[in-house]
């Protein structure tokens, strides 16, 4: 495992890097960043971190159909660079456990291909070890065949695919922690 990486939980200091990080997305169009709490959705970084901060305890929850979550940032230790996003959720409702699992993730488009998102994904599960899950769901859109390498190489065995509706199928993997 690379030692220049590490999880982090987001904190307010991470302002400015977040929003560097957002632009990328939002300049390689795309209009979501899986894993990061709807981050692209929110119009300031104050609005997206308050709400990040409820998910992370039932009590506080903002709605009846979420589940607890931790936001994570994927750091490189040598520049401090923010590589991806990785949200970890403590348990499942319906309809993660069919289409979103435990983890949800992001590596920043200039990131890519480079086995950042396998090396959080093992990252992420020495996470969910120490808050009790043996072991973990972790999804991909069917044909995200990067995504589908990356849970491959950290452990995941393929269990099935749930199709979300006419356009949108999820293979589900499980990982043992």
């Amino acid at each position: 495992m690379d030692k220049d990486i590490y999880l982090t939980k987001v904190k307010k200091s991470d302002k400015a890097s977040l929003m560097e990080l957002r632009e990328e997305f939002e300049r390689n169009g795309e209009r979501s960043a899986p894993g990061s709490s709807g981050f692209l959705d929110y119009p300031t970084f104050e609005e997206w971190f308050k709400f990040v901060k409820l998910c992370e305890k039932q009590e506080t929850l903002p709605r009846k159909d979420y589940v607890p979550a931790v936001q994570y940032l994927l750091k490189r230790r040598s520049d401090g660079k923010i590589l991806g996003v990785l949200q970890i959720r403590s348990t499942l409702n319906e309809h993660l456990f069919k289409f979103g699992g435990h983890f949800g993730g992001s590596i920043r488009p200039s990131e890519r291909n480079k086995n950042y998102s396998t090396e959080m994904i093992k990252l992420g599960l020495k996470k969910a070890k120490r808050i009790g899950l043996d072991k973990i769901l972790i999804t991909c859109r069917d044909g995200n065949f990067a995504s589908e390498k990356s849970i491959l190489k950290a452990g995941g065995v393929y269990e099935n695919t749930m199709h979300f509706n006419d356009e949108d199928s999820f293979k589900r993997f499980w990982i043992k922690t």
